[in-house]
């Protein structure tokens, strides 16, 4: 038995490969896999995390697979739509990434963006 999680743990993309033993069980609710994967393979989280970005959205293809003929605008915009007063949008960023302008562009045009009336920048910090 322990050579088999030796065999899922030492995959290239574990991610992709059904748990082992009695932990397939998990793989019934995606999200717990991904824990396992945090737990165990913490260096495949970004592949784990945008397959089950991919699989359990929506449109989570729409916001994984950009094929470049896209501005971010463009994708904000349909990111946007899918939102509500109780939906927000979070942006987990990369360094150097700042989404604010295009964030404000689009908010002034749709909703008549006023900050601290309407919108609030709020820095999560890291």
């Amino acid at each position: 038995a322990p050579s088999r999680f030796k065999e899922w743990f030492n995959e290239l993309t574990p991610e992709s490969v059904k748990l082992p033993l009695d932990w397939k069980r998990l793989e019934q609710v995606p999200f717990q896999k991904l824990m396992v994967i945090r737990a165990l393979r913490p260096d495949r989280m970004c592949g784990a995390l945008a397959q089950w970005i991919r699989d359990a959205l929506p449109r989570g293809k729409d916001y994984m697979d950009c094929d470049g003929s896209s501005s971010f605008a463009q994708i904000l915009l349909t990111s946007f739509e899918d939102t509500t007063s109780t939906t927000p949008i979070f942006f987990i960023l990369s360094p150097g990434a700042d989404p604010v302008k295009e964030v404000e562009a689009m908010g002034k045009k749709m909703v008549n963006l006023a900050l601290g009336t309407n919108y609030w920048n709020v820095a999560m910090g890291q």
